[in-house]
């Protein structure tokens, strides 16, 4: 039942995350995505499990700039929520704030669970799969992007995953050992107070609304006009301040309990980059995922995991910077 009702809850979520007042942001957050992870084809094997990939992004990590604007959908259902439904109910969906967005390595296949390796987090534990997915396919040493919550008491996998080819599991392992090296990976080590970051985004947000209303009275380069000024946006922090989350979700003093007391890791770059170079593979099949798993540099030979989003090349494109951070 613990896992039928999370089924719930999340499909309640991802269909919400469709609804008309979204549509226009939908297409916005589609383009940034493509342009972070490669894009895809409607026949492309892995067609379906990018779609599901994006649609949890969408729905977790990628920050609004209309509807209530700095938030993500998850955020604005809450907020929604906090007069429709009674304290439990809410706790419920309370629960998937407790999501980790990572790379995980199996470590052993149980009977009806997985024991995985967060390589990011260095922890180790025991995930269940929803009743819509099972785990065929997977073993020990395989390495993945995927998206697991907390729901009562459980660790669960939402099914969306990104399978890397297992030629490369040492090359991942030495780009994670360098993105934790960076020591530009912890937004918990430069936190901020909730009003000042509310301010923040209030000064962001009205940035991009001028920016906005100057390329809809242009008649040229529209589309890319709307398209630049949004992302600004995707640089908002998934959290304000460690381990205080406290947000303009209609929870002004009080503190999720379902906020995890870890630093938060900014690692969606870094799993875009990769998901990208997965991408890559399968259309350069013939060369070997080897030489295509392959993160720029720059002249210190230090990892380069956000360029700039304005200029994507057709070879390396820009990554979105992290919006949080869980994908």
């Amino acid at each position: 039942m613990n896992a039928e009702r999370c089924q719930d809850l999340l499909n309640t979520l991802l269909d919400y995350s469709c609804a008309p007042e979204f549509a226009d942001q939908m297409r916005i957050a589609r383009e940034l995505f493509a342009i972070a992870t490669g894009k895809v084809n409607d026949d492309d094997p892995f067609y379906d499990s990018r779609m599901c990939s994006f649609q949890e992004y969408f729905l977790f990590d990628y920050r609004l700039s209309d509807v209530f604007s700095g938030s993500t959908v998850y955020e604005t259902w809450l907020l929604q929520a906090q007069t429709k439904m009674n304290p439990e109910e809410l706790n419920e969906y309370e629960q998937f704030r407790s999501f980790r967005h990572s790379l995980f390595l199996v470590e052993r296949l149980n009977a009806s669970s997985l024991t995985v390796t967060d390589l990011i987090a260095h922890q180790r534990f025991e995930v269940f799969s929803l009743p819509q997915f099972m785990f065929a396919g997977f073993e020990p040493g395989l390495v993945f992007e995927g998206r697991a919550v907390t729901f009562g008491g459980l660790d669960y996998f939402t099914g969306a995953f990104i399978i890397h080819p297992e030629d490369v599991r040492g090359r991942i392992e030495k780009y994670v050992k360098q993105f934790l090296n960076s020591g530009m990976h912890c937004n918990a080590q430069h936190t901020a107070d909730w009003r000042a970051e509310l301010t923040r985004r209030h000064a962001l947000l009205s940035s991009v609304s001028e920016q906005k209303r100057i390329a809809e009275s242009a008649d040229k380069k529209r589309a890319v006009d709307m398209l630049k000024a949004s992302k600004q946006l995707v640089s908002v922090s998934r959290i304000v301040s460690s381990p205080h989350l406290v947000m303009a979700i209609g929870r002004h003093e009080q503190v999720s309990p379902f906020v995890p007391e870890t630093p938060f890791y900014d690692a969606v770059p870094l799993i875009h980059k990769l998901a990208y170079c997965e991408m890559k593979s399968y259309r350069y099949r013939h060369i070997g995922p080897e030489k295509v798993y392959t993160l720029e540099a720059d002249d210190q030979g230090k990892m380069v995991l956000a360029p700039s989003l304005s200029h994507p090349s057709s070879d390396s494109p820009a990554v979105v910077p992290s919006s949080g951070k869980a994908v």
